[in-house]
């Protein structure tokens, strides 16, 4: 009776212990995000200028989902330096894309990197995706990778997304392409800014935000469900979706989520 007593109580001590080293971790990420003046579920340029020089990121396969026998125009959303549409443009001489994104130093560094033979045939545009400088209906096909899920709160991203609606021609492709959620490094952090989430400082329990030596930056850790439910409520119907792994890449966040979608 006196051990099984003992045994209760040294379990609830370590249980006691194991929350409180989760509250003092969420505690201490939270004093460091208010510290950087940035809060998940604010909408901000997240410093992209800060991380331009120092991104580095090979194309991804994936993105020639979005080529058909009739594409000739594509836009590039959340661009970065343009390593996407290069690969599109090199591998098919009749397309020609528009790259935006909302950092100056990105929109530098794709114009820095395209090679004179593709130059006449991308287009660096700065922009914001919720409010794209875009004829409606000019465009065959949208890239959306790696993008939408740092544009917090959901608001904004169905308002990116009836953008795209928009700005497609009938029958034009999207294909998104997110972080998946359920990877262990990305559960860890949102345990770790659990307090953002209890005292109401962001929208959504999938709201992080990772800070490097560079900069802060928001993310929204989608469901594969939850992706295709904000594509539908846009207007899209889904014709293929699925994980995403990057071929050679190795790093613990490798894992990602992509649906193909259509303008019907």
């Amino acid at each position: 009776m006196l051990l099984e007593m003992l045994l209760r109580g040294f379990l609830s001590f370590k249980v006691i212990l194991l929350m409180w080293g989760y509250l003092k971790l969420a505690v201490l990420t939270h004093m460091k995000v208010l510290k950087s003046g940035r809060i998940a579920g604010v909408v901000d340029l997240m410093d992209y200028d800060a991380i331009a020089e120092g991104y580095r990121r090979r194309s991804w396969e994936i993105v020639g989902k979005i080529l058909r026998y009739d594409t000739r125009w594509f836009a590039d959303l959340g661009s970065g330096p343009g390593q996407n549409s290069r690969y599109l443009a090199s591998i098919n001489d009749l397309v020609r894309g528009v790259l935006v994104d909302i950092s100056i130093n990105m929109i530098y560094r794709s114009l820095k990197e395209t090679p004179e033979f593709l130059q006449h045939r991308l287009y660096p545009v700065l922009a914001d995706m919720r409010e794209l400088p875009v004829r409606t209906g000019s465009m065959d096909s949208l890239l959306l990778v790696a993008a939408l899920h740092h544009v917090v709160p959901r608001a904004d991203r169905l308002r990116t997304l009836r953008e795209c609606y928009r700005v497609l021609k009938d029958n034009g492709l999207l294909l998104v392409v997110v972080w998946a959620r359920w990877q262990k490094s990305l559960l860890l952090e949102v345990v770790r800014d659990l307090l953002s989430y209890v005292l109401r400082k962001k929208e959504s329990l999938w709201d992080i935000t990772r800070c490097s030596q560079a900069a802060c930056r928001v993310y929204h850790l989608y469901s594969v469900r939850e992706l295709e439910k904000e594509l539908e409520i846009a207007g899209f119907e889904i014709l293929e979706k699925g994980v995403y792994v990057p071929e050679g890449s190795k790093g613990p966040l490798n894992k990602n989520y992509y649906c193909l979608a259509i303008k019907t």
